[in-house]
């Protein structure tokens, strides 16, 4: 499938040192001032916001940041010397974190967040507590919010697992489970049947691409003829696109991408051609074993088509008539009248299998 970019989110990380929260853009903590650590993981709240600030988006889109070797200062992915000390940075210390999923996409503005120290409720967008200056955590909101979420989900689930548990022990119940009977062969029957086809004028479809050049058009429809990764050039296409998730660029952002594939159309069409056509079938049958097929007579621009056939063995044991399709020719023949055989029969009384 296709990766379609829908644009960035800024991220958040939670400062060891403090526990101040920070915009995974701030390279310092705001609380204490410590600067982040290169191992550091970021998270979302429970919404988020496609980032419009082109500087943030230029970030975003520069890649996993790198933090120097020697003084640990956060650097631009596309940083050459640190900003801080001027040391080269090398590709070994750029953030391993990039490529990670984050969650999914939650759009819009996230709802209130109470404070931790004097329960204040806090606009989602805000990191300190107006009233008390404390701090405040969206890593808090967004662990309650999978939680509240994630609460029906687990009830479905059970009853989805509970439904398949009960559909299971009734499978078992009326078709696996079964009892040994002994029966004996009462009577049989069997049914044979040849078809008589013709070459005839006929109604076809097939793509156009696909029909011979003077056949005579009946109608065409466009319809999906094939599915692929990639918009197809000059062709009639639907998109279809999963669920928005974000992505981690290892730089305190993230990337919203959805998966997608498209469904290409064709033109599909019904036209009058030749091919062979059923004109009649001739049965036989019969109550013995000597079963045989029927030999129709059939002209020039005739031929012998599908064959079908059916054997069925009828038992008597405790008091009660049994019946039993046999799968082939060669069961069915040892289905002699008056023979004695093992029946396996299920809960709804019919013969699964038979053993002499």
């Amino acid at each position: 499938m296709a990766k379609k970019s829908k644009g960035f989110v800024e991220l958040f990380w939670e400062c060891p040192n403090c526990s101040g929260e920070n915009l995974g853009g701030d390279a310092i903590c705001g609380n204490c001032g410590r600067p982040q650590p290169d191992d550091i993981e970021f998270y979302q709240g429970s919404h988020q916001q496609v980032l419009k600030d082109d500087k943030k988006v230029a970030r975003a889109k520069a890649g996993a940041d790198i933090h120097c070797a020697y003084c640990e200062t956060r650097n631009s992915g596309t940083a050459k010397k640190c900003k801080q000390c001027g040391a080269s940075l090398s590709a070994t210390n750029q953030r391993k974190s990039a490529g990670r999923m984050v969650g999914s996409f939650q759009a819009g503005k996230g709802s209130l967040i109470k404070c931790p120290n004097c329960d204040q409720p806090n606009a989602y967008v805000n990191r300190k507590c107006h009233n008390c200056g404390t701090s405040l955590s969206h890593k808090v909101a967004k662990a309650k919010a999978e939680k509240e979420s994630s609460a029906p989900k687990r009830n479905i689930l059970v009853f989805i697992v509970a439904g398949l548990l009960l559909a299971c022990a009734a499978i078992y119940f009326l078709f696996l489970r079964t009892n040994e009977v002994t029966a004996t062969v009462s009577r049989v029957a069997w049914e044979r049947s040849v078809a008589i086809e013709t070459y005839s004028e006929v109604e076809l479809s097939d793509w156009l691409d696909q029909i011979p050049a003077d056949a005579e058009l009946i109608s065409c429809t466009e319809e999906v003829r094939s599915v692929q990764s990639s918009p197809p050039i000059n062709q009639s296409y639907s998109e279809i696109c999963g669920t928005p998730y974000t992505v981690e660029t290892g730089s305190g952002f993230a990337e919203v991408v959805q998966d997608c594939e498209y469904q290409v159309y064709d033109d599909s069409c019904t036209y009058v051609g030749y091919d062979w056509v059923t004109l009649r079938t001739e049965n036989q049958d019969g109550n013995n074993l000597a079963a045989f097929w029927p030999q129709p007579s059939i002209t020039s621009d005739q031929r012998l088509g599908a064959t079908t056939e059916s054997y069925v063995c009828y038992f008597e044991g405790n008091g009660e008539t049994y019946t039993y399709t046999a799968d082939n020719f060669q069961e069915f023949s040892q289905c002699q009248p008056g023979a004695s055989f093992t029946l396996d029969v299920n809960t709804l009384g019919a013969v699964t299998s038979i053993q002499r």
